[in-house]
């Protein structure tokens, strides 16, 4: 989950085997994520911080992304990552690369302008989104037996962003200051959907190219 304190065109090539089954950028992620937790100071200079921004840090905006705020806030994200990682990136790793990246810069760029007044933020969740969604979407076009588990967690994904953007929160958010970021969501969800046309549209072109 994104919190904040209260104060690209990508193709989806048939899956591989052999060393591009492997899920190399799904395991990069997780362990990137792991480290910036498990090292102490390490994501105070990477996480949002819209001063910093400002004053040319911009890095800060994509890799706001890698940082969480606890073990329990890095947790679910993780194994939402995981699992959507692992399912899509049979596809490709550079499709999954590719879906990363642009949903790393939209989510932060969504922030930055639609939401003046969170001055921090950090998480995966926004990134998270747009990944379940793209893999979600590529099923559910491909069809087959996971098709209608497609249709599910994509409907999940909906009712989800539904209900956030109406202000519904899962936890409580004066527990410790934070609540989520909705916005971020609703970004990541769009980065995926465009991903799965995009892949769509470049594999009717592929499709279409003499032999």
């Amino acid at each position: 989950m994104e919190f904040a304190p209260l104060t690209a065109a990508v193709s989806a090539p048939s899956p591989r085997r052999g060393a591009e089954s492997w899920p190399r950028v799904t395991l990069a992620c997780i362990a990137v994520l792991a480290l910036v937790q498990a090292i102490p100071g390490l994501g105070e200079g990477l996480l949002f911080d819209r001063d910093a921004i400002r004053q040319g840090e911009f890095w800060r905006v994509v890799t706001a992304h890698a940082v969480h705020y606890s073990w329990a806030h890095l947790s679910g994200n993780l194994a939402v990552l995981a699992v959507a990682g692992l399912w899509v990136e049979p596809r490709g790793s550079r499709a999954l690369t590719g879906v990363l990246v642009a949903a790393s810069v939209a989510v932060g760029g969504a922030v930055w302008m639609f939401e003046p007044g969170i001055v921090e933020f950090a998480g995966a969740s926004g990134v998270t989104v747009a990944v379940i969604v793209y893999a979600a979407g590529c099923a559910w076009r491909d069809g087959g037996r996971a098709r209608w588990v497609a249709f599910a967690v994509l409907l999940g994904v909906a009712a989800k962003l539904v209900a956030e953007s109406n202000g519904w929160h899962w936890r409580d958010p004066t527990a410790d200051g934070f609540v989520v970021v909705a916005s971020s969501h609703m970004a990541g969800a769009v980065i995926g959907a465009l991903s799965v046309v995009a892949s769509s549209v470049s594999g009717r072109v592929l499709r279409r190219e003499p032999a």
